[in-house]
């Protein structure tokens, strides 16, 4: 798939809550090209300081505009510098990257499953599907966090008319408890569904199981370092099973980051 290195242009910088933004940038070549579950690999400076560009899963993509998104929290010096960027400056942007989420179509139900900054590229998956569901068909968004005020893309998610269940680990709304919890209770309706989740490897793994047992298809967006994003450093290799009953390992930033959950490997 055809990637481009280009220097974006900030548009638009949204703070959507304490030390979280979305960074909105004009570089249409990718935002015409851009599919849910891919990702851009972004330095905010010209400079090769910070050395290594950090991954961040798109948001949005609006190709008619030229403009895609990103969703980040500031937590390191890298992203207080990302957070530092003014409208009309540019962020240096490879992309886009990676594999992609792949509607099951033979899905009553569409179960996206989301934890915490995991949101981002289920909201762009959402905005995608929903459009083309059919006459029965379903949308049911599972949002998880360990607090209200870092869920992400609750809005956007009612917004298409979906059904959205929230879990946080303190209580502070929804369902007391983990957005595997919701699963486990959406599963046991009877509807024939397809999972697609992205979030921390840790819950990630907890999904698969769940719906491994259970013969649901999923899809999972897994959590890697990705020094390079292509294929190079294989700084992201996942261990994957092969269909003689090994192992191997694929690249997360190529192969995937978005996987068939019978095939990863759960260590």
């Amino acid at each position: 798939m055809t990637r481009y290195e280009l220097p974006a242009v900030v548009v638009e910088h949204r703070q959507r809550a304490t030390n979280q933004y979305e960074l909105i940038l004009h570089a249409p070549p990718i935002a015409e090209r851009a599919t849910p579950g891919q990702f851009v690999m972004l330095r905010p400076m010209r400079t090769h300081a910070p050395l290594w560009r950090r991954p961040y899963s798109i948001l949005r993509a609006n190709p008619d505009k030229g403009v895609f998104s990103v969703f980040y929290s500031v937590q390191s010096a890298f992203t207080e510098l990302l957070s530092l960027k003014p409208i009309g400056t540019t962020v240096q942007t490879l992309g886009p990257l990676g594999s992609y989420f792949v509607p099951v179509r033979t899905a009553r139900r569409h179960i996206l499953a989301a934890g915490g900054v995991g949101a981002p590229p289920l909201c762009f998956f959402a905005s995608r599907l929903a459009p083309t569901l059919q006459a029965g068909e379903q949308l049911l968004i599972l949002a998880g966090a360990r607090r209200r005020d870092l869920l992400v893309g609750l809005d956007e998610f009612r917004a298409l008319g979906a059904e959205v269940r929230v879990a946080t680990d303190d209580g502070s709304q929804g369902y007391r408890g983990y957005v595997t919890d919701l699963l486990q209770d959406a599963l046991q309706e009877p509807i024939p569904s397809a999972v697609y989740a992205c979030g921390p490897n840790r819950m990630l793994r907890v999904v698969a199981q769940i719906c491994i047992e259970r013969g649901v298809p999923c899809q999972v967006s897994l959590d890697a370092p990705m020094p390079c994003g292509t294929g190079v450093c294989l700084g992201c290799a996942v261990k994957v099973a092969t269909p003689d009953g090994g192992v191997w390992y694929k690249r997360a930033c190529t192969e995937g980051p978005v996987f068939r959950a019978e095939e990863v490997v759960w260590e």
